[in-house]
């Protein structure tokens, strides 16, 4: 049997404590390897503030979920089970009060790899924490056009902008925005 992917239940808000637990009790238990690595994935969050400003937080995939890598057996599963804050396996069976390493489902490898993309692309292209749609009602809170309605014609995402579309003395004029300086209706 060799090393596979499996999802682990841990206390919300705590996966980065248990990723750093897990590595810290193989060392003191003198059985580095037992856990080959252990995954939280995360996506940068990009927040348009007034003024222009950006905000950056990270936010889980999975709150409540890490996935770890090891050969799951009576030993590695003793071992994660006794780490503060971990709650359990996700799936599996237990068959004469131990826990069935084969009834535990893994995850592809191919689906960890993805994941890994998808952090990657996230850190790079951080993902707007408001997300405007074309044909959507919005009020302009800031600017020149402070106060005005229109409806959003373009979002830009990429760059942080949308076109919305105003009434100007009576005529429909497109106008380009920055995501901070409008909110939704």
């Amino acid at each position: 049997m060799s090393d596979k992917w499996y999802v682990v239940h841990v206390n919300t808000g705590s996966e980065d404590t248990v990723k750093s637990y897990i590595f810290e009790q193989m060392k003191m238990d003198k059985c580095d390897g037992m856990v080959t690595d252990v995954l939280v994935p995360t996506e940068t969050i990009e927040e348009q503030l007034k003024g222009g400003k950006k905000k950056t937080s990270s936010k889980k995939f999975f709150p409540g979920y890490l996935l770890v890598k090891t050969e799951l057996n009576d030993e590695s599963w003793h071992f994660l089970r006794k780490i503060p804050k971990v709650i359990g396996f996700v799936g599996g069976k237990v068959k004469d009060g131990k826990l069935d390493p084969d009834s535990v489902p893994s995850v592809d490898e191919s689906e960890i790899n993805k994941m890994r993309n998808k952090i990657e692309e996230g850190t790079l292209k951080p993902t707007p924490k408001i997300i405007f749609d074309k044909g959507e009602s919005v009020k302009v809170i800031e600017g020149p056009f402070e106060s005005f309605t229109g409806i959003v014609e373009e979002v830009k995402v990429e760059k942080g902008k949308i076109q919305v579309i105003v009434e100007i003395f009576g005529r429909a004029t497109p106008i380009d925005l920055d995501f901070n300086q409008v909110e939704k209706i």
